[in-house]
């Protein structure tokens, strides 16, 4: 999913692709967090302050391919193989690892990467496959928040305590940008104040997006504050955010058409801001599984009419529909390779 930027004209402009990586409370899925077996803790936040800002992140020449990356990160968990994100080199362009959270540290790490702290090793053999996507030219980000509730509530109620343990991951982890997955209350001030800070620490190069839904981004300025409004966030910060990607399943929109797409842009969101998001599997816990000729089809008029349209994002990679695309890797990263195709032609 994408950012938009701060004031956001008509017209789109390109993107490229991208693999992320979720996970949360599955008993209460609520957007991206659709594994099985995930029992995350979250807590609290504090005050805030603004700052300049700085230039805004120059965009992608090319479409995204986001590939989320939850599920079979992990070596040894019983019933749940490791599954290497290797072969989505050269069919997605950043892979995003999720779901990271931050918890009451009289209960947890402060800092978890869904159940276990980011340095255990169950890991390790997940980190050394992202690290070898990366020197091929992929993009590596952290997938902040989900279903699980408490990570924002926590930014928001001590933020000088909660903020150092993201920094410090991402440094650790070598990661190219960070996706802020708010599916909690999150006041508009904070927002901004983590926006701000991340891109003073990380600077102009380093990747800021959210995953909103598709309606959060096609309500009016201000309709839904004092809570996250993105309208009004996009006006304020959105120099610092480089897209948005919108979760269009789980209830909250369709990719069957253009319908819902075509209703962020009227609300004045630039298209190249903007990647269209799809759960990638029918048998995934969640409602808006479209087949993929269908989806090839929208994605394919969604680039026609708007010629920077940002790209797509698949939630995702582990249970991944191979959908039997030509000249694909077979297995999960055949859905992300026939995205690819919709942009690209069928050549390999």
């Amino acid at each position: 999913m994408g950012s938009a930027s701060a004031a956001a004209a008509g017209d789109p402009e390109p993107g490229g692709s991208v693999l992320i990586v979720n996970k949360g409370d599955n008993n209460n899925i609520a957007g991206r967090d659709l594994i099985v077996g995930n029992n995350n803790t979250v807590g609290t936040g504090h005050t805030i302050t603004q700052g300049s800002l700085p230039m805004a992140p120059v965009p992608s020449a090319t479409r995204h391919v986001v590939a989320f990356y939850q599920t079979g990160t992990t070596t040894g968990d019983p019933g749940q193989p490791y599954v290497s994100p290797a072969p989505l080199a050269g069919q997605a362009d950043v892979v995003e690892v999720a779901a990271f959270h931050l918890n009451d540290p009289a209960q947890y790490p402060i800092l978890t990467l869904n159940n276990d702290a980011p340095s255990a090793a169950k890991y390790v053999p997940m980190w050394r496959d992202v690290a070898a996507l990366q020197a091929k030219g992929l993009k590596a980000t952290a997938l902040l928040g989900g279903a699980a509730p408490g990570t924002y509530t926590r930014l928001d109620q001590n933020f000088d305590m909660y903020y150092p343990p993201i920094r410090d991951a991402l440094r650790t982890y070598k990661l190219d940008g960070i996706d802020l997955d708010v599916e909690e209350p999150f006041t508009e001030a904070t927002a901004e104040r983590l926006i701000n800070q991340l891109r003073t620490d990380f600077g102009p190069g380093f990747l800021i997006t959210l995953a909103p839904s598709p309606t959060s981004l096609s309500l009016a300025d201000g309709s839904n504050l004092p809570q996250l409004d993105y309208r009004t966030l996009e006006n304020s910060v959105g120099t610092k955010i480089n897209w948005y990607n919108a979760q269009f399943y789980c209830s909250n929109g369709s990719l069957a058409d253009t319908s819902d797409y075509d209703a962020i842009i009227q609300n004045n969101f630039p298209a190249s801001k903007v990647v269209a998001a799809a759960i990638t599997n029918s048998d995934l816990a969640c409602e808006g599984y479209v087949p993929m000729p269908t989806l090839q089809t929208t994605l394919r008029t969604l680039a026609a009419k708007y010629p920077t349209f940002a790209g797509s994002a698949g939630w995702e990679y582990a249970p991944s529909a191979d959908v039997n695309e030509p000249g694909c890797p077979t297995g999960p990263a055949n859905w992300y390779c026939a995205v690819r195709h919709s942009f690209t032609g069928n050549a390999a």
